[in-house]
């Protein structure tokens, strides 16, 4: 099977979709598409047994990168794929409460990528670039230290407001989603839903606790904070999950006394009091950054369709020559890059990889809001393009692995075929 490359793909601002392919790929990936839905289409009862395309999502952080989610996304659209629920961590975040919202409201898909065409990078960071801070200097810190004098009053070089501006008229305003409530999920919808208890939303968002030092799920682990998930705002919680340590002011949540019951191996229940108080939030990608198992079922039925995971990855090729830290505050910038350097990795668990999309991030950073306009488009045109060939590959395999064990098969049957 052959590749698909970049230059068969190319922005066309004209077009619904923003993209187009060459008349050849778009033959092969039409004719993808159809295959994919005989062959992996969930069955819908409610509309006579007729085959549709159904997967949950799970987007991989990546802050200015995200751009090339979008590109993924649109193509699975195309494709025929629906989107049960979906779960994302800072960047992924952004992108996944607008899906989330737009399936909600019953609204195209295709106003995905029109709303992120308002997006400003360039008005998350109105101090200037002095995000060069972490991107560029490492362990130099006779030159950072203009830059992150600021810290010394603040907790992070940006205050992130700019979100909340962007944000609220397409999610409250447009979209009319405000809250989880929003966007809870119900068995009168869905039948066959099988979620665990507090996990019945279209959107779950990671954040990390630093003050409790847990990994958060919101709204899922909104009760052990005493406040009721419904009535969470969704920009919220948006907001701390894209709270990339020192570059964001974090989110300050005040917690509510509260008891919460979990269980035990020998079926009972054991109490867990938390006496409330004041906790910081930060990005979630600082302990979970890809949430590929969210949306599995608790009940040992098989899953009715797949979650398909989007990874902004690149493979580093070239190491230059290295130098050790000699500077505490070189260590915690070194230790905040390498947590977003994370984020890049390549290597996926062989449970994972075979139902992941993998986009080529050219090289760029997490934090460069400064993006030209040809940037933006590359990382665009990357997501279409990886997204393209993710369709066709799925379609000659018969479909997208819907277990660990199935994408793990899969690995294996790749290697063997690469050896004989």
């Amino acid at each position: 099977m052959s590749e698909v490359s970049t230059g068969e793909v190319r922005i066309d601002p004209e077009h619904p979709l923003g993209y187009v392919r060459t008349p050849q790929l778009q033959e092969r990936f039409q004719a993808a598409s159809e295959r994919l839905v005989e062959a992996d289409g969930w069955p819908n009862p409610d509309s006579d047994g007729r085959r549709q395309l159904v997967a949950d999502l799970a987007l991989e952080g990546g802050g200015v990168k995200g751009i090339g989610l979008v590109g993924a996304v649109l193509v699975l659209d195309e494709a025929g794929y629906s989107f049960r629920g979906v779960a994302g961590t800072s960047a992924g975040a952004i992108a996944a409460a607008l899906i989330a919202a737009l399936t909600e409201a019953k609204k195209p898909m295709t106003g995905l990528k029109r709303y992120l065409d308002t997006l400003e990078f360039s008005k998350f960071m109105p101090e200037g670039k002095v995000h060069e801070f972490m991107d560029h200097h490492g362990g130099e810190v006779g030159t950072m230290l203009a830059d992150a004098a600021i810290l010394t009053h603040k907790m992070g070089l940006y205050p992130g407001d700019y979100l909340r501006q962007w944000m609220e008229p397409i999610l409250q305003g447009d979209l009319a989603i405000s809250t989880f409530g929003d966007l809870k999920l119900t068995t009168l919808e869905d039948p066959g839903l099988s979620l665990p208890d507090g996990h019945e939303y279209r959107l779950v968002v990671h954040t990390s606790d630093i003050t409790r030092a847990e990994l958060v799920r919101l709204p899922w682990d909104y009760h052990i904070y005493g406040w009721d998930p419904d009535g969470q705002d969704v920009i919220d919680a948006v907001r701390a999950s894209m709270s990339i340590p020192f570059f964001f002011e974090p989110v300050r949540f005040e917690a509510k006394p509260t008891t919460v019951e979990i269980p035990r191996p020998d079926g009972g229940t054991i109490s867990q009091d938390y006496e409330g108080g004041t906790v910081t939030w930060v990005d979630g990608g600082m302990l979970r950054n890809f949430p590929i198992n969210a949306f599995d079922r608790v009940d040992g039925q098989p899953p009715r369709w797949p979650t398909i995971g989007i990874k902004l990855s690149s493979l580093q090729t070239f190491f230059p020559r290295t130098s050790a830290c000699e500077k505490a505050l070189a260590v915690g910038v070194r230790c905040l890059r390498t947590m977003m350097n994370e984020w890049d990795a390549y290597a996926v668990d062989e449970t994972t990889a075979a139902r992941t999309i993998f986009i080529d991030n050219g090289g760029l950073t997490a934090t460069q809001f400064d993006l030209t306009p040809d940037q933006q488009n590359m990382l665009f045109v990357n997501g279409v393009t990886a997204a393209t060939q993710f369709v066709i590959e799925m379609a000659e395999a018969g479909g997208v692995p819907r277990t660990a064990e199935q994408s793990r098969d899969r690995i294996r049957q790749r290697a063997a075929a690469a050896r004989a």
